[in-house]
């Protein structure tokens, strides 16, 4: 992601759903089935590739960051809000509102996160369907360096060139 030389590589997976799933954002009204309904839909048909990509100790330890910590502060909230039912038991008592409010902090921070932050953060890319002829789909990524294009590029032509290069000649066996 930075274009400094690799030191390890990260797996991501890539979905660009079509255009005339947004149309199902109307079954929203419906309340918590029509979104369950709609995102089951919507990962049904969307296009996925999954890869690997070069990147640094640094970018992998940012990306791993960008990706495990809203995550946590989802199932961080259900926690909270157990702590406040078991210990908020007295109306008099002020854990429950304090834990119950937190946890409608984390888990709206979570989701913030996951939906915004992490992809300003990791590599984003849009998958192309599948081209007649072709035995993979094309992916154009996206929020990376120019530096990063150029090696992945460099690299590619460096595997294209051992790949198709000449076979080395062997000398004649001698009976």
């Amino acid at each position: 992601m930075t274009g400094r030389p690799a030191e390890t590589w990260r797996k991501f997976t890539f979905s660009t759903p079509p255009t005339w799933t947004y149309a199902l954002l109307v079954l929203i009204c419906l309340g918590v089935v029509g979104l369950l309904i709609a995102a089951v839909i919507v990962y049904a048909v969307s296009e996925r590739a999954t890869g690997h990509l070069p990147l640094t100790r640094s970018s992998n330890r940012i990306a791993s960051l960008a990706f495990y910590t809203p995550i946590a502060l989802v199932i961080a909230s259900p926690v909270a809000w157990v702590i406040a039912i078991v210990f908020g038991g007295d109306s008099q008592s002020a854990v429950f509102p304090s834990f119950f409010f937190l946890g409608i902090a984390l888990l709206v921070v979570g989701l913030i996160g996951r939906l915004l932050g992490t992809p300003l953060i990791n590599p984003r890319g849009k998958v192309f369907p599948m081209q007649p002829g072709q035995y993979d789909r094309l992916i154009e990524i996206s929020n990376v360096s120019p530096a990063f294009v150029v090696a992945v590029q460099q690299h590619q032509h460096a595997r294209f060139a051992q790949a198709y290069s000449q076979p080395v000649p062997m000398p004649p066996e001698s009976k």
